[in-house]
């Protein structure tokens, strides 16, 4: 059966829905007519290679089904009154995604057809399938979309991160398969977006059902977003990716059960159910919803909204960062236990920095090395450093990047020189500098006269400059990840005056572990 004349009846929102989710560069909606679009998809599909590349293994082997025999996907124990309608509820999935891709349709016998304008290229297809390398094909895509789904709207980055980190393949390799894969892209929207913090718009991937939302989920994420590492379980990925529900979880199972008792179109139904879940906004107008379908008011559905509850809890949801509702009430019970812990643990600190005396000495050597860097390799020509006060600690990342790189030849040749005079103390002081050492750390703790900096594999208890550093960075805030250098100063350690650092909540297992390497590292109070 020909399709072009069948695409006349159908509504055009829909079939301009899946045209631009397959044909890459899509005329406007106002532009194109059905049959236009219809033939853009058709002229796609001529090349065999993208109609293996736009299924899955499981659409894949329907079609070869519905090939051999039109009546394989019908069983007439299954019979759909709403549409008079014979269905195999075991091909539901197929059948509905190959009808949306236009690969497959229906007469009204129930029997599915494969249209007479691609059939030839969908036998070419079959031919030039490799099962086993489809089959790893749908492993990456499940994972890919799935995330998207939970997630609702990405970073383009971070999904491939997630899936890289999960399959072990290079995150440039699954970089160009999330541009090329026609699977992925049907599913998946990707667009530039400017994102606070970053200097540059960024790829983002934003699942194609959430398109309408994504705003909405965002706004939702700074409202509600839990940090933390996730245990992944591929099954449920998987599970999402074909059903949208995590299908093995029994209140899951029990609510999709539940659903199909009642008389009326349970798809727009799970479609808000999805939306709502996603969004973990009040229940209240979707029940109301649900409670004013004219079919269903005189139901009692108190128990059906008791399971439905217990569902969406067990939900992941894109506002609390792939979440559940279930999930995040335990992160924030334990983050309130862990708040709680360090309200008591906590003592104000004294006698934690340097004298004024000191602290003016320390800048008046660690400026001199910076002002001799500068000067040495032009890095800011212009730009003083020595003796200067209220320098903004930005300005000099570049100088204090390459002092640290080449701190020993360089102190070397600054103790050599003495361009500033210096006592014979303040160059024995600022010899030391090379053993400082810059890095990465996490401030863990405050204690009465120090702070734990936390590096590989030791503990380094530092001074502040001319400040305690729980004035700087509260107690709150930590564990607090910084970039600074840590330097040996007159029988202390101490830090460089700058900290790079930021206030991104890592979540309570990162809090957890830092807390048992605060317990279990040694602590060095000199380098």
């Amino acid at each position: 059966m020909k399709m072009y004349e069948e695409i006349k009846n159908y509504n055009k929102s829909y079939v301009y829905e899946q045209y631009q989710r397959i044909v890459e560069e899509p005329k406007d909606y106002e532009k194109i007519t059905r049959v236009k679009m219809l033939e853009a998809i058709f002229e796609i599909y001529k090349n065999p290679d993208n109609i293996i590349d736009i299924c899955t293994t499981r659409e894949l082997k329907c079609l070869k089904r519905v090939m051999d025999n039109p009546l394989a996907l019908v069983n007439i124990n299954q019979y759909d009154k709403l549409s008079s309608k014979y269905w195999n509820e075991q091909y539901e999935w197929e059948r509905k995604t190959l009808q949306n891709k236009f690969l497959l349709d229906c007469n009204f016998n129930g029997e599915s057809y494969i249209p007479d304008e691609i059939i030839d290229f969908v036998q070419k297809a079959l031919k030039k399938v490799k099962w086993n390398t489809q089959k790893k094909m749908d492993e990456l895509n499940e994972l890919l979309v799935s995330y998207c789904k939970i997630q609702g709207v990405a970073l383009l980055n971070v999904v491939c991160e997630f899936a890289s980190g999960i399959t072990g393949l290079n995150p440039e390799v699954v970089w160009n398969h999330t541009l090329d894969s026609k699977l992925f892209n049907y599913y998946v929207f990707i667009t530039m977006k400017k994102i606070e913090g970053f200097e540059s718009k960024m790829p983002i991937a934003i699942f194609q059902d959430d398109y309408w939302i994504a705003d909405e989920i965002e706004k939702q994420r700074k409202l509600q977003g839990i940090a933390g590492n996730q245990l992944i379980d591929i099954r449920t990925y998987k599970n999402i990716f074909y059903y949208d529900f995590d299908i093995n979880n029994p209140k899951i199972k029990k609510f999709l059960i539940e659903i199909k008792r009642l008389p009326f179109f349970r798809d727009t139904a799970l479609e808000r159910i999805r939306e709502y879940a996603m969004l973990n906004i009040d229940r209240k107008p979707l029940k109301d919803m649900i409670r004013n379908v004219p079919i269903l008011r005189y139901f009692d559905l108190i128990k059906f909204f008791n399971v439905l509850d217990e569902a969406m809890d067990e939900m992941p949801s894109g506002a609390l960062n792939g979440y559940t509702p279930n999930q995040a009430k335990e992160i924030k019970m334990k983050n309130e236990k862990l708040q709680m812990d360090k309200e008591i643990r906590y003592v104000k600190q004294r006698n934690a920095c340097l004298s004024k005396k000191d602290a003016e000495l320390f800048y008046k050597i660690y400026f001199g090395l910076l002002e001799y860097t500068n000067q040495k390799y032009k890095i800011k020509e212009h730009f003083k450093i020595y003796n200067h006060i209220h320098i903004d600690p930005s300005k000099m990342n570049d100088i204090i990047d390459k002092f640290w790189e080449e701190k020993e030849q360089l102190v070397l040749e600054f103790c050599k020189i003495n361009p500033y005079r210096f006592s014979q103390e303040e160059l024995e002081l600022a010899d030391a500098f090379k053993k400082g050492i810059r890095n990465i750390f996490v401030i863990a703790r405050y204690e009465l006269e120090y702070t734990a900096f936390i590096g590989e594999d030791r503990i380094y208890m530092v001074k502040g400059i001319h400040d305690n550093i729980d004035e700087i960075i509260s107690y709150k805030q930590l564990p607090y990840v910084v970039m600074t250098s840590i330097i040996p100063f007159k029988g202390n350690l101490i830090y460089d005056g700058i900290i790079q650092g930021t206030n991104i909540k890592m979540g309570n297992e990162f809090d957890e572990m830092v807390e048992r390497e605060y317990d279990g590292l040694m602590k060095y109070y000199h380098l």
